[in-house]
């Protein structure tokens, strides 16, 4: 079975609020893909956004521009944390950590959806001891 990983820890954001929901768009996002019977990954890059929906705390951010600290996602009874299977949308329990190098904003959600938008672009191919 094929599939797609992106990596979330550390990635640069702008963050767009309105009203209940935020937006982190990023540039340059790493996703790993895992093709079926290949022996190696390949390692690609896309631009998107994180849809944040239902947001629970007032958050009041003044700056725009964060990295992305720590996503945990609590779904069922499972916890994806700072990487995520693509497609990726879900409810739950959401918690985003961002820092932007003086403080850290922590935004509480109950749903989360990754939109990706452009073509993705190769860097290179994954040996197994990477």
């Amino acid at each position: 079975m094929s599939f797609r990983i992106i990596q979330l820890e550390n990635l640069e954001v702008f963050v767009k609020e309105d009203g209940k929901n935020i937006s982190l768009s990023f540039n340059d996002a790493y996703i790993k893909k895992t093709m079926d019977d290949a022996e190696e990954k390949t390692l690609w890059k896309q631009n998107g956004s994180i849809e944040l929906k239902n947001i629970n705390n007032k958050v009041g951010i003044f700056l725009s521009r964060f990295n992305i600290a720590s996503i945990s996602v609590s779904y069922d009874f499972y916890t994806y944390k700072n990487i995520l299977i693509l497609p990726f949308s879900k409810k739950g329990d959401i918690e985003v950590i961002l820092n932007d190098g003086k403080e850290m904003k922590n935004i509480k959600c109950n749903e989360i959806e990754i939109l990706l938008v452009d073509k993705p672009q190769y860097i290179k191919h994954i040996k197994k001891t990477e």
